[in-house]
């Protein structure tokens, strides 16, 4: 008996553009005794396009130039100094330097400066902008605060405080909601500090105000402008008062 199988070729063509793919049919016959079986492959021949995509980058370069403010002389009046900033003798400097004079800008007493607010205030001999510390964040000034040895410490127009190890460690002694503290009669206020130990149920607050340095510890030797120096007064029970003195709060600085 004879079986004979026939295999139709089936041929599959896809066209694109440059690459050619061909597969070699294989023919295999087999023979057992009187059964022949032949098997035949297929030949598919598959043509696959590659698309070459080319893409083009153009770099612009920019060129920025800034012209720089040349640096002046110390200052010689209070005109050549930024805004709310005096020029001064710098007195502690002569003192560690005889025969050498120095000028230098200021902010005065209620400011502090800041650079890079405005560009021609941080040009010498301007010392940078002075920023009003009873409308902005006095916070951000940690170098005014002072701390005395007996732990009363304030941040002028920022905070008021006291370390008392007996109490929890540092209390609020109040932070700062008005007031310059130029005189009695527009004193700093701190409000709504703590209320520990205060037997009343009151929260702590305080008052501070300003006197000239020179007027309570005499003159010489000279002290940095910006120096300072304070005592504390409770009265009543878990009200405070600083005394803040410092050259700035002196007549010539006014």
């Amino acid at each position: 008996t004879t079986t004979t199988t026939t295999t139709t070729t089936t041929t599959t063509t896809t066209t694109t553009t440059t690459t050619t793919t061909t597969t070699t049919t294989t023919t295999t016959t087999t023979t057992t005794t009187t059964t022949t079986t032949t098997t035949t492959t297929t030949t598919t021949t598959t043509t696959t396009t590659t698309t070459s995509t080319t893409t083009t980058t153009t770099t612009t370069t920019s060129t920025t130039t800034t012209e720089s403010l040349a640096p002046r002389a110390m200052c010689e009046e209070d005109t050549d100094c930024q805004t709310n900033a005096y020029c001064f003798v710098d007195e502690v400097y002569e003192q560690a330097n005889p025969g050498e004079t120095r000028n230098i800008c200021v902010c005065k007493l209620g400011y502090h400066p800041e650079e890079g607010r405005v560009a021609e205030d941080d040009i010498y001999p301007k010392s940078g902008f002075c920023v009003d510390l009873t409308k902005e964040d006095a916070c951000r000034f940690p170098d005014m605060c002072i701390v005395t040895a007996d732990n009363w410490g304030i941040c002028p127009y920022c905070r008021a405080f006291k370390y008392h190890e007996d109490h929890g460690g540092e209390l609020s002694l109040g932070l700062y909601v008005s007031g310059s503290g130029s005189s009695l009669s527009d004193l700093q206020y701190y409000k709504n500090g703590d209320s520990v130990n205060c037997g009343n149920g009151a929260d702590r607050s305080s008052e501070a105000v300003w006197y000239c340095y020179y007027d309570a510890f005499g003159y010489p030797p000279a002290k940095p402008l910006t120096y300072l120096e304070m005592f504390w007064v409770e009265d009543p029970l878990c009200h405070y008062t600083a005394y803040l003195y410092t050259p700035l709060a002196c007549d010539f600085a006014q």
